[in-house]
């Protein structure tokens, strides 16, 4: 038992060590750029079609999100992601551009057999981006971005007309006969508890969803509070950004703050208004007292890990928040910012070791 508590011992400061390196590279500013887009244009009398499909045979799975879009050839939300494509080529391992009138046309296969694909560049008239990266959570399976569009003309006004692509799938490089990972879905609960500085202001909690890099799922819910509490749950494949607002009794909506979720965990988390502190996990194994060592084992480890993803999603704001210059006119609530965030990580560091110490002293026994 003294081995194994060494060894628990580690794997914490491994943990701990592990949410401090740097991200493998994702095309981040094009991520970004589908969601402000999303945001902006999506509801607005305008859809976003999402289209899952599995092959149990194969074992690959693939999901296609495209966004029909009509803008003003001005629209800056729309060349900024046109600007990210540029941006991120480094970021990809494939990069495609096709000006109007010469290239290809491109589809895309969404499973290792080829047996179904999606169309992306439908006419030689379209200019045409397309960027593949590494999904951040299966690097067997790939983030593929595309967009096609036309200018035309209404009237006086130039516009741009097309279509938005996010499909995930698995890469064909890999070997046809090799077995592609399939999501195993657990679910997800989120028990939230608002402040009661501000739990009466509040009217509604808006949650929406990415994968970890801001990848397949941009759907939101909404979810009521009563008294001071609301619960969210979603069955999960991979780990993923869960980002929360709240709406207020004056029509105000408060910044986005991001949770990170992991599929088979309980967060009880307390919400302050401008930021969050986690109270504790659960995991999905049972835990009474007649659990053997091996299964207190795998929650414990389970947990561990549970905890070391919140540290990396934390950290990956503290990295992107120290890129503002102090100079900036809203840099007051930058540092607001950060400093909660280096509390966030310190609680759950200590969470960490007191888990350890904890299951420690239960093995000695």
């Amino acid at each position: 038992m003294r081995k194994y508590i060494s060894l628990l011992i580690f794997i914490c400061s491994l943990n701990i060590y592990a949410a401090e390196l740097p991200p493998a590279p994702q095309p981040e500013a094009l991520q970004a750029a589908f969601r402000a887009f999303i945001d902006a244009h999506v509801g607005n009398n305008r859809w976003m079609n999402k289209m899952s499909y599995g092959w149990p045979r194969t074992g690959s799975y693939s999901e296609v999100t495209n966004i029909p879009f009509c803008c003003d050839a001005k629209d800056s939300v729309l060349l900024a992601v046109m600007d990210a494509f540029v941006t991120d080529e480094k970021n990809s391992y494939q990069y495609v551009h096709e000006v109007p009138g010469s290239g290809m046309l491109y589809s895309v296969s969404l499973d290792s057999k080829s047996s179904r694909r999606e169309i992306t560049r439908k006419s030689k008239n379209e200019e045409f981006y397309m960027l593949c990266a590494k999904n951040y959570d299966n690097p067997r399976y790939r983030d593929m971005y595309t967009i096609s569009y036309v200018k035309k003309k209404e009237g006086k006004k130039e516009m741009y007309e097309g279509t938005l692509f996010h499909i995930y799938s698995p890469r064909p490089d890999y070997k046809e006969d090799e077995v592609l990972e399939t999501p195993k879905y657990k679910k997800f609960i989120l028990v939230g508890k608002l402040d009661p500085e501000f739990v009466y202001k509040v009217k509604m909690v808006t949650l929406r969803g990415a994968d970890a890099k801001g990848g397949v799922n941009y759907g939101s819910r909404r979810e009521s509070v009563l008294f001071d509490r609301f619960v969210f749950s979603k069955q999960l494949g991979k780990p993923m950004d869960i980002q929360i607002c709240y709406e207020f009794t004056n029509g105000k909506s408060s910044d986005w703050q991001t949770i990170r979720a992991t599929p088979g965990t309980t967060l009880y988390v307390n919400f302050h208004k401008d930021s969050y502190d986690i109270d504790r996990i659960e995991t999905d194994y049972t835990d009474d007292e007649n659990s053997g060592d091996k299964q207190r084992m795998e929650k414990t480890d389970e947990t561990l890990k549970n905890y070391s993803l919140m540290l990396k999603s934390i950290n990956e704001q503290i990295r992107e928040l120290r890129s503002v210059p102090e100079d900036a006119p809203d840099y007051s609530d930058v540092k607001k910012r950060l400093s909660s965030l280096h509390k966030s990580a310190k609680d759950i560091t200590n969470k960490m070791q007191e888990l350890v110490e904890k299951v420690a002293k239960e093995l000695e026994q």
